[in-house]
C-alpha cells in the first residue's frame, strides 16, 4: 500500500532505537503529534499491526487487542498521509498532543538552575541521589545502600526507613522504565512524606512499618532520557542484535524477571523493539541486583511490594502472564486495592481501576510484581500505574507531580490500613 510505504519514511524509531552516542544532540520532536487511535475490531487490529511491523512509527503502548486506544507519534511531514491511512482503514483517531517538543520543554530539567530537590519539577539523577544521601545523613533511622551497579556503572541506591524493631516492611520500586519520570518523582515524594510530614497518620505509618525504597532501578536509561532520547524505555546494554538502523540497545527490564518469563507480551522477542524481554530471564545486572537485594531480607519480612509506573491510573495485581489464572488470595488483594482506589480518589477525583494486570491491561510475562509474589511469596504485590488516563500519557507535565504525590500518598495510607486489617502484616 502506497500510504504505508510513505509512513515507512518516518525517522523517529531510527533515533529512538539505535542512538548510542550520548554526545549526540538530544533528539527533538518539534511539531511531532501524538495521535490516539481507536482499534474497534479484528480487521483494524490486523492492519494496525501491519503498520507497526513494516513502518518506523513510534507506538507508545503495547498492541494488546481490540476495544483499546493506542498513542502514536507521527512527524510533521507525515501528518496528512497518516490521517489518510487511518481514514482509509476506517480507524477513528484524534490528536491529543499537537507539538510534542513543546510539551517536553515544559518539563525539561534545566541543569543550570537545578539545585535542590522539590516536587514541582522533574530532576536529574544527580539531584535525586544527592537528596537521598542528605536525608540519610540527617536521620539515624535511615540507612542508604548501593545495592548494585548498572551496565554503565552507575549506582543503584536504596534507602530503608526503620524506627522500631520488629516491624514488617513495604518495598517501593521506581523508574524501571526510563521514560516514566513521574515514577521516581512519586516514590521520592512518598519517601519525603514518611520522613518529613507532620501529618500524624503518615508519621504513624512511618513508626509502625519499615519502608524500603529503590527509587531508580534503571539509572542508565533515565540519564539517557535526559541527555539524548526522552522516549527511551529500556536499559542501555547492547543486546547483541542489529537492524537497518544499526546496533540495538536495551532490555525491557519489567519483562526480564524469571517468573513465567517469555510466555506472553507484545514484541517481547524483538530485540530492537521497546518491549524486548531478553534472550533469557535474569540477564540484566540491574534486575539481578534488585532481586539479590530483596532476597537479602529474611523470609516474611517484606509483606508488600509496590512498583510504580506510568500511565493509566491502575492498581494492577498478579498475574500478568494470564487472564484466566489468579493468585490464591486474589479476593483479599482486590479488597486492599479497592482501599487504595477509594483513598486516592479523595484529593482530586482521580479514579483508579484495580484488578489482575492480565485481565485489565494486557497479558505480559516477566514483571517484577509477579516475581515478588510468585517467587518471594510476598502476599500483596502490585503495579501502580500513575496519572493520567491518556491526555498527556508518558509526558505528564511537572506541575502535576505534587498532585500525583498527594493522591497516591492518600491511597497508600488507605491501602496499608486495609492490608493490616486483612492480616497481611501478621
Amino acid at each position: 500500500m502506497k500510504l504505508i510505504f510513505l509512513l515507512g519514511l518516518l525517522p523517529l524509531a531510527v533515533l529512538a532505537m539505535s542512538t548510542a552516542d550520548r554526545k549526540l544532540p538530544a533528539v527533538r520532536y518539534d511539531n511531532f503529534r501524538i495521535y490516539k487511535v481507536y482499534i474497534e475490531n479484528h480487521l483494524q487490529l490486523v492492519e494496525f499491526q501491519k503498520i507497526e511491523k513494516h513502518t518506523q512509527l513510534h507506538i507508545l503502548n503495547e498492541i494488546a487487542g481490540t476495544g483499546r486506544s493506542y498513542d502514536v507519534i507521527v512527524g510533521p511531514l507525515l501528518h496528512r498521509v497518516w490521517e489518510r491511512t487511518l481514514d482509509f482503514l476506517s480507524i477513528a483517531y484524534k490528536v491529543i498532543v499537537d507539538d510534542l517538543q513543546k510539551l517536553l520543554d515544559e518539563s525539561t530539567v534545566d541543569k543550570d538552575t537545578e539545585s535542590a530537590m522539590e516536587w514541582e519539577s522533574y530532576h536529574s539523577l544527580e539531584v535525586i541521589y544527592d537528596w537521598l544521601d542528605q536525608e540519610c545523613a540527617a536521620h539515624d533511622y535511615l540507612e542508604c545502600k548501593v545495592i548494585g551497579k548498572s551496565y554503565e556503572g552507575r549506582n543503584i541506591k536504596s534507602i530503608k526507613l526503620s524506627k522500631r524493631e520488629g516491624n514488617k516492611a513495604i518495598l517501593l520500586e521506581g523508574n524501571i522504565h526510563a521514560m516514566e519520570w513521574i515514577s521516581s518523582a512519586t516514590v521520592t515524594y512518598i519517601l519525603n512524606q514518611l520522613i518529613n510530614s507532620k501529618d500524624p497518620e503518615i508519621q504513624r505509618l512511618s513508626e509502625e512499618y519499615d519502608w524500603i525504597v529503590v527509587p531508580m532501578v534503571n539509572p542508565d536509561g533515565f540519564v539517557y532520557t535526559h541527555e539524548v532520547e526522552r522516549l527511551w524505555r529500556k536499559n542501555r546494554r547492547p543486546n547483541g542484535h542489529t537492524n537497518v538502523t544499526g546496533d540495538c540497545y536495551g532490555i525491557d527490564m519489567n519483562r526480564n524477571f524469571d517468573y513465567h518469563w517469555g510466555g506472553a507480551g507484545w514484541n517481547i522477542d524483538d530485540p530492537c523493539d521497546h518491549w524486548f524481554g531478553g534472550e533469557t530471564p535474569n540477564t540484566e545486572v540491574e534486575i539481578l541486583a534488585l532481586q539479590d537485594f530483596v532476597s537479602s531480607f529474611a523470609d516474611g519480612y517484606i509483606r508488600s511490594y509496590m512498583a510504580f509506573h506510568a500511565y493509566g491510573q491502575y492498581v494492577l495485581l498478579p498475574y500478568g502472564h494470564s487472564n484466566t489464572e489468579f493468585p490464591p488470595n486474589y479476593d483479599q488483594m482486590m479488597r486492599i486495592a479497592a482501599a487504595f482506589a477509594e483513598g486516592a480518589v479523595e484529593p482530586y477525583g482521580s479514579p483508579f481501576t484495580y484488578g489482575a494486570s492480565g485481565l485489565l491491561n494486557y497479558v505480559v510475562s516477566g514483571a517484577a510484581k509477579d516475581w515478588a509474589y510468585g517467587v518471594k511469596n510476598i502476599p500483596f504485590t502490585c503495579t501502580v500505574e500513575l496519572r493520567d488516563k491518556g491526555t498527556f500519557g508518558f509526558f505528564l507535565p511537572s506541575n502535576q507531580i505534587t498532585e500525583v504525590g498527594v493522591e497516591v500518598t492518600a491511597g497508600l495510607v488507605a491501602l496499608v490500613n486495609k492490608a493490616a486489617d486483612e492480616g497481611i502484616f501478621s
